[in-house]
């Protein structure tokens, strides 16, 4: 009697929490998805200003001498870092949109686990046996939905900042200070750069590719650890007690 009145009142609790729309683990993680989304936001957009400004420097002409007719395109040679930040630049944004998609979709994805698992607790408390296969493997289920896939985003976002805050930092300062100057007339001034500031803007570049791309992977390597790899690994934790409860 004193177990089925217990299941009772955690299937009202896990339906009741199922129907919340200000769930407290559920606001932490979408609030903890929300950041590394603007955090990726921030990142993609110096990309992109990175990339439209070796684009334009790539169609800059210069005159050739009196030996050969014709103009030529001295800063084309930076085709190959515009190719590789452009493709970084890609992978940034699907990190962003992916984040955004899970910190909408983390609600009703919790809300259904939470709602299988009071499912399950009141099978439990109405069966005569007490247990049985199917609410054993629904609380499984719905407990993991509800319970595991938030509480990996909330634990994720201390131990993401004490494991990558430094790394990424570090390589943030690198980025900036390579692409200091480098947004056109918001960087340079009220007047577009010329031919002249193109020229040590691309040189700079040039002289530092090695440095600047290793820092964006870097930095895209931290954001798919927070949101990703971090995350996975805790539900895996998480995964691997829940199926060993759920055999027993």
């Amino acid at each position: 009697m004193i177990r089925r009145a217990l299941l009772g009142i955690f299937c009202v609790l896990a339906l009741t929490a199922a129907l919340l729309r200000d769930n407290p683990v559920v606001n932490a993680a979408q609030g903890y998805a929300a950041d590394v989304a603007t955090t990726a936001a921030a990142s993609y957009v110096t990309l992109r200003t990175l990339n439209a400004f070796l684009s334009t420097a790539q169609e800059i002409e210069v005159g050739l001498s009196f030996i050969a007719s014709g103009s030529a395109r001295p800063l084309k040679v930076l085709e190959p870092i515009d190719d590789t930040v452009e493709r970084i630049a890609g992978l940034v944004f699907g990190v962003m949109v992916a984040t955004g998609v899970i910190a909408v979709a983390l609600g009703p994805v919790s809300a259904i686990g939470l709602g299988l698992l009071g499912l399950a607790l009141g099978i439990w408390a109405l069966s005569k046996r007490g247990h049985g296969g199917l609410p054993r493997r629904l609380a499984w289920y719905g407990g993991f939905l509800g319970l595991a896939l938030p509480m990996a985003l909330v634990v994720s976002e201390p131990l993401a900042g004490t494991l990558t805050e430094g790394v990424y930092g570090r390589n943030m300062e690198v980025i900036e200070e390579i692409t200091a100057r480098v947004g056109g007339s918001e960087a340079l001034g009220e007047e577009e750069p010329g031919l002249t500031e193109y020229r040590q803007l691309a040189s700079n570049l040039w002289s530092r590719a090695d440095e600047l791309i290793g820092a964006l992977l870097a930095v895209l390597g931290v954001h798919v650890f927070r949101i990703f790899l971090l995350p996975l690994l805790l539900v895996g934790g998480l995964f691997v007690v829940a199926r060993h409860y759920a055999r027993d």
